[in-house]
């Protein structure tokens, strides 16, 4: 097995508000390797934004702090760079500008509030490659025609604005710019939500293609398991800031565990059952500025017990690669002596 190219070792996110502090992101660790897809799933308000903005030193100021853990990048740390120190300031900002777009890419959720509306397409990706390549301008552009291409979009189109693309191609727009320096790791953050069933699957099929192009890892947040079972290696089910389950695709869909992963597939519209209303999960997620110290799934469990409420569970390896975080499982899948 070779280095991973993003490890995170427990990590601890804080928001501090006025009315309190929200705990985003509990205790998680996860890795990728070259190559691989990780999809990070959960509802709205569970971290994976959290986790994707501390990545790329994007915790939103004042008020976002890393508590605790580590991020390490392509073999460098990164997570002393996450001073919340006013005085190193300047200098953790410097040194991200230099990871982003070289080290790392970022597709956003909003295709439209990546893009600025007053420089052309081809200019913005030009500048990508121009702050972490020392290339002429006229090169800059030569590779950033040649980007657009690879994304499906005529050169031609190089000084058309970003209002005069569809919504699925200012998404191609931001996929060339996330690439235009070749990152090791490419983190998508729901990159199909705002786009129609049928441009999702152009883009999903886009982004498979490139990944094998440019051996790109990725970390895929989205809230969708079909995106998760079309274009990841692997699932980590993240509940209230917490990873519950991970594993390879295999485990996760054909023999989940933890109760939150299974409510989300019982949720799932089947053409195979006539029903008159889907599944849901009853109750609210718990609130990140009130979590309890016992498992935070706890209110909305179909499976709760008295031994939940002994403490927060931690995540045990109920077979090679698969992990959950539940009493229910301790060591063991359920069923085995």
């Amino acid at each position: 097995m070779s280095e991973p190219i993003l490890k995170i070792e427990n990590l601890v996110v804080h928001y501090e508000t006025r009315t309190g502090v929200a705990e985003a992101v509990n205790d998680v660790s996860f890795e990728i390797q070259p190559g691989e897809t990780l999809g990070l799933v959960g509802e709205t308000g569970a971290g994976k934004t959290t986790i994707a903005l501390t990545i790329m030193g994007l915790l939103p100021q004042p008020g976002g702090h890393v508590i605790q853990g580590k991020i390490t990048l392509d073999g460098e740390e990164i997570t002393r760079y996450l001073s919340n120190s006013r005085r190193e300031t300047n200098k953790n900002d410097k040194h991200f500008r230099k990871i982003r777009g070289n080290k790392v890419g970022m597709i956003f959720q909003d295709p439209m509030s990546a893009l600025n509306p007053v420089y052309t397409v081809g200019e913005q990706i030009a500048e990508v490659i121009r702050l972490h390549n020392r290339v002429s301008r006229s090169e800059a552009e030569k590779r950033a025609v040649e980007m657009m291409e690879t994304v499906g979009i005529p050169g031609a189109r190089f000084n058309n604005y970003p209002h005069e693309f569809s919504g699925g191609m200012k998404q191609r727009i931001v996929i060339a710019m996330a690439l235009a320096c070749s990152p090791k790791l490419l983190i998508a953050d729901e990159p199909t939500t705002a786009l129609d069933v049928t441009i999702q699957a152009q883009v999903l099929e886009l982004m498979r293609g490139l990944r094998k192009e440019f051996n790109t890892a990725m970390l895929m947040i989205t809230h969708d398991l079909g995106v998760v079972a079309d274009i990841c290696d692997k699932c980590a089910v993240i509940y209230a800031g917490q990873i519950v389950e991970i594993g390879t695709l295999e485990h996760i869909f054909n023999s989940p565990c933890h109760p939150y992963t299974r409510a989300l597939f019982d949720a799932l519209p089947s053409l195979d059952s006539d029903v008159e209303r889907l599944k849901s999960i009853e109750g609210l997620m718990a609130d990140p500025m009130d979590l309890p110290t016992y498992c935070s799934f706890y209110d909305r469990c179909d499976r709760k017990c008295d031994a939940c409420k002994a403490g927060d569970p931690v995540l045990k390896e109920v077979e090679p690669g698969h992990f959950v975080s539940c009493v229910h499982y301790d060591g063991k899948k359920e069923g085995e002596a």
